[in-house]
């Protein structure tokens, strides 16, 4: 088949992918794609709108079906290209959805709080990286459970932002700049300890997490962006001993594994519901054309006042 790609995704993830990708081969990108063209065995029509990792690429020649990522640091499976419902997209909600509330950054927070958590109301959750795609997302499901939610994010103008999203509270990593800092500003919004923990950034955030958490705490391990950037050295067994003590449960996130039918189905129903009644909120910040994917990328990196939710390129 060939397909005409509509929108492609801009994400922190894409770092790694970008140092295991070999020369000559196209950038993998999570994407909205039309069909346009199909030979006898296709499994799409012409005029079908699919989502698939068809990578930043005006047009895609691809078959639909899953495929083995094998160069990189961890070998991974590309999922297999499905079609998005009309009656859902783009009836009731934009295509651009599918790649963020609707899509991977939405199936990694509803995966995580439907799956992983187990949310009690009165526990207090921490979100570091709070005020992007997946950690907003995070942080209002759990305030539908009844959980005290404090977001990790860099500026106090974001501060205010994830507080109008439901956030109880928010502290700026740019002035709780090193282990101390971070400890103490965390003593402050959560004295009664830490239950459970999404952790996007990782390094000295959760270095100062660690001895804060609660007996049986959560920990979901989404993304390590201090170490993806070698800012901050990889020494993570210097926290077992907070992992001991506690008896904490430590998880990686891995949306992927998500990607059924029956939870995409289910994604729809709970979370697209939860948009339409007006309790979950979604920020998109989206770009126009080709030539403007660097330049959307380097603001996952900057930490810009308009970098908020999930950015994403019209092509």
């Amino acid at each position: 088949m060939l397909f005409k790609t509509l929108y492609v995704t801009v994400d922190l993830y894409q770092h790694g992918i970008a140092l295991d990708t070999p020369l000559n081969q196209c950038m993998g990108a999570d994407s909205i794609m039309e069909v346009v063209a199909t030979g006898a065995n296709a499994k799409f029509k012409v005029g079908d709108v699919v989502q698939g990792f068809g990578g930043w690429q005006k047009y895609v020649i691809h078959n639909g079906g899953e495929v083995l990522w094998q160069t990189g640091t961890f070998p991974m499976v590309f999922p297999a290209y499905r079609k998005l419902d009309p009656a859902v997209h783009p009836a009731k909600f934009p295509y651009s959805l599918a790649l963020g509330a609707l899509g991977g950054p939405g199936m990694a927070a509803w995966g995580t709080i439907s799956k992983v958590f187990n949310l009690e109301a009165g526990q207090t959750l921490l979100i570091s990286g709070a005020s992007g795609a997946v950690g907003e997302m995070v942080g209002q499901l759990a305030k539908l459970h009844g959980v005290k939610v404090i977001g990790i994010v860099g500026s106090d103008e974001k501060i205010a932002h994830i507080k109008s999203l439901g956030f109880d509270a928010g502290i700026n990593y740019k002035q709780a700049n090193d282990y101390e800092k971070m400890s103490q500003a965390l003593q402050e919004v959560a004295p009664e300890g830490i239950d459970r923990y999404f952790d996007n950034i990782g390094g000295y955030i959760t270095d100062a997490v660690f001895p804060q958490l609660n007996v049986y705490s959560v920990v979901a391990i989404c993304w390590q962006l201090a170490t993806q950037l070698e800012t901050e050295p990889n020494t993570g067994p210097r926290l077992f001993p907070w992992i001991m003590f506690p008896r904490a449960t430590i998880r990686g996130i891995f949306a992927l594994e998500w990607f059924t039918q029956e939870n995409w189905l289910a994604l729809i129903e709970e979370v697209g519901g939860y948009i339409q009644a007006g309790k979950v909120k979604y920020h998109e910040v989206h770009y126009e054309g080709f030539d403007q994917i660097p330049q959307a990328y380097s603001t996952l990196f900057k930490g810009t006042e308009k970098t908020r939710g999930k950015v994403i390129v019209k092509i």
